[in-house]
């Protein structure tokens, strides 16, 4: 298990929230956090620090107490940064409609891909539910020299379900360059994917993912309603084959145990998708996952690779903390 950062170890990715200036009021008045720390934590002027402590007196959000209904969200936030190791954590309350869980955050997402893409950044992602949710609420910009790159290949048929499809629509949104792995997700054997790593197009490909800024990832578990076995990515019938190697959860496409160790099975030597190594020595991985049906795959994920910010709901990271 990652341990948590202290005060002066390296921070890393910029923090983030989901509301920012309570959450720089709860460092400072909370966790005794100077305002120049808090100032290196969020990438701003300690000025900047000091009008927003300012602004969260005069507007009555500090009191005695932090006093807004989004205090327990930050209490989690903070909660999960540091049991984690975590850069940064984003919490968002869980809809009453379950349905709706992939929206909620989907906006959440969508927020953080626009705050953090600058011009000359490369964002990697993979595909999904959950990012093809943040497609709805992205911003659209004209960044200048940026990259979006695909961590994983492509299906025939393009509907949301194709991981392409995510980052073809996420680049379209930036005004970025996309680069995509132009070969199936998963081919028939270990030695036909050897092969197409080695065509030059997609070595390109795999570099230009590889040396991302962002990583943005989600998580599946390992069940007939993930969408990795619903919409036949892989066959439903390696589910329990699967389970019986210790499979828990599925990132991009490679299926992993309880401990994030790839599973020992055929179809992980089959992937056309970066590898989690590589991923992990991403600066900035980003992962988004919520639902108690996947706190098991996203305690699997935590542990698989090195993320910096977990942007989940509130139901799920209370669960993450009560199973730790």
């Amino acid at each position: 298990m990652p341990s948590p950062k202290t005060k002066n170890e390296e921070l890393g990715p910029p923090l983030v929230s989901s509301d920012l200036a309570v959450k720089t009021a709860w460092l400072y008045f909370v966790e005794g956090f100077t305002q120049e720390q808090i100032a290196e934590k969020l990438g701003v002027t300690r000025i900047k620090v000091m009008r927003t402590l300012a602004a969260c007196i005069s507007d009555g959000i500090v009191t005695t107490t932090i006093n807004t209904p989004t205090a327990s969200q930050i209490r989690l936030e903070r909660e999960l940064e540091k049991h984690w190791g975590l850069a940064a954590a984003v919490v968002v309350p869980t809809p009453s409609d379950e349905g709706s869980l992939e929206k909620a955050i989907g906006h959440a997402v969508a927020s953080y891909v626009g705050e953090q893409m600058k011009d000359g950044a490369t964002l990697a992602i993979g595909g999904g539910a959950t990012l093809y949710a943040s497609l709805a609420f992205l911003p659209r910009r004209q960044l200048k020299g940026a990259t979006v790159a695909a961590l994983v290949g492509s299906l025939p048929h393009s509907q949301w379900i194709n991981p392409s499809i995510v980052a073809v629509k996420v680049a379209e949104a930036l005004g970025a360059d996309s680069y995509q792995i132009t070969a199936p997700v998963i081919v028939d054997d270990p030695e036909l994917r050897d092969r197409l790593w080695s065509q030059p197009t997609l070595r390109f490909a795999r570099a230009r993912a590889e040396a991302a800024d962002i990583a943005l990832l989600t998580v599946g578990d390992v069940s007939p309603e993930a969408t990795i076995f619903r919409h036949g990515i892989v066959p439903s019938d390696l589910i329990n084959p699967l389970k019986d190697q210790g499979a828990v959860a599925n990132i991009l496409c490679f299926f992993v145990t309880f401990d994030g160790r790839l599973v020992d099975h055929d179809i992980n030597r089959r992937v056309m998708a970066i590898g989690l190594d590589a991923v992990s020595r991403i600066p900035n991985v980003v992962l988004a996952a919520g639902g108690n049906k996947k706190v098991e795959a996203i305690r699997a994920a935590l542990k698989a690779v090195s993320v910096q910010v977990l942007i989940t709901d509130s139901e799920t990271a209370t669960a993450l903390l009560d199973e730790a």
